[in-house]
């Protein structure tokens, strides 16, 4: 009630055509190129953005597929996500897990949502502190809110407060990132045997997606879909 208040007396416009209600209207959104349907892994096509068998065994990959939005270098991209991150606008997020939701549909053709689970992925409590809420979260909360897919917040936990990884070489990624994760034993049985999805909103390396693609399949996960907003 407090929103819609909220809306009516400073309504939200968006960020290309300048129309009321929202940041990023349908229209505007359909306008902006496409992600392009790929192996993440070697980057040529793959129907539905499937990882390609081989090129997950050849290389340790542990996740199925990546679906992506839009590409981050899109100038209306840059401002929403500068936005979000630095000026706390996350209804921003909650809008674009909307259209996470009807990427997610058209790639995995699926009515059986009760075969997935939804989580995100954690912060460090300091920089979750700093920003005073989660990027993947919010979008977690919302793309599950649309899909009626169980969600379940606390699945991992970050133990550790990692560099930043798009500043970082290969190798230390890896390393950076080591033990920085641990999963929660008690939801043990709601990961076993399902499609999990992981919603994030920007990715830059692969390093942390793997690392946890890794922790879930150990831990019985059938699937591991990251749902990501955009990429490059």
């Amino acid at each position: 009630m407090l929103r819609f208040i909220l809306d009516i007396i400073s309504p939200k416009i968006c960020y290309s055509c300048k129309k009321e209600w929202s940041f990023i209207c349908e229209d505007c959104f359909s306008k902006i190129y496409d992600f392009e349907e790929k192996c993440y892994v070697c980057k040529k096509y793959s129907k539905n953005s499937e990882n390609h068998r081989n090129c997950q065994v050849l290389n340790n990959v542990f996740y199925d597929k990546i679906i992506i939005l839009k590409h981050y270098k899109n100038p209306l991209i840059k401002k929403l996500i500068k936005d979000w991150k630095f000026y706390n606008k996350k209804e921003i997020l909650e809008e674009l897990a909307f259209f996470l939701f009807k990427k997610f549909l058209e790639n995995e053709n699926t009515k059986k949502f009760d075969e997935y689970l939804v989580i995100s992925i954690p912060s460090y409590f300091l920089r979750k502190w700093k920003r005073w809420y989660n990027s993947s979260e919010v979008l977690a909360k919302s793309f599950a809110r649309y899909s009626n897919i169980n969600y379940k917040k606390n699945t991992l936990k970050k133990v550790r407060n990692t560099k930043q990884q798009s500043k970082l070489d290969r190798k230390t990624r890896l390393d950076n990132l080591k033990n920085s994760f641990t999963f929660n034993e008690k939801y043990l049985n709601l990961v076993k045997d399902k499609k999990v999805i992981i919603v994030d909103d920007v990715v830059s390396t692969w390093a942390t997606i793997n690392e946890i693609s890794s922790i879930l399949k150990q831990k019985w996960a059938k699937k591991i879909i990251w749902l990501v907003v955009a990429s490059d």
